[in-house]
């Protein structure tokens, strides 16, 4: 099981960004099922007076909303590290794969 949950760890980490986009879409989708709800809600309170509890949608948007926040304020503090990295640690024209960590940096120096 810890093989398991370094592997992924080891591939989650290469594929970081790719994570925050699938979570940010899955949230939203999330999202959009709520307001759909609500706006079923809505409707249906107009035209049959079902006596759905709009209270509640707002609260599940407020709380769907802030994740995605969340998530988006993680995603761009990722995105900034990286272009940092990329601007200062590496040779203008070169791909990243020639970066040396600045521990080993350390250690030469």
């Amino acid at each position: 099981m810890k093989d398991k949950i370094v592997r992924f760890s080891a591939w989650a980490q290469k594929n970081w960004l790719a994570l925050v986009i699938f979570l940010s879409v899955l949230m939203m989708l999330f999202l959009c099922a709520v307001m759909f709800s609500w706006l079923y809600g809505y409707w249906s309170n107009a035209l049959s007076g079902t006596r759905f509890e709009l209270a509640s949608c707002w609260t599940g948007i407020t709380v769907v909303g802030t994740g995605i926040a969340g998530v988006v304020g993680l995603g761009k503090a990722c995105w900034t590290k990286y272009g940092m990295d990329s601007r200062y640690n590496s040779e203008q024209g070169k791909p990243l794969g020639g970066v040396i960590a600045p521990s080993a940096m350390a250690k030469k120096g």
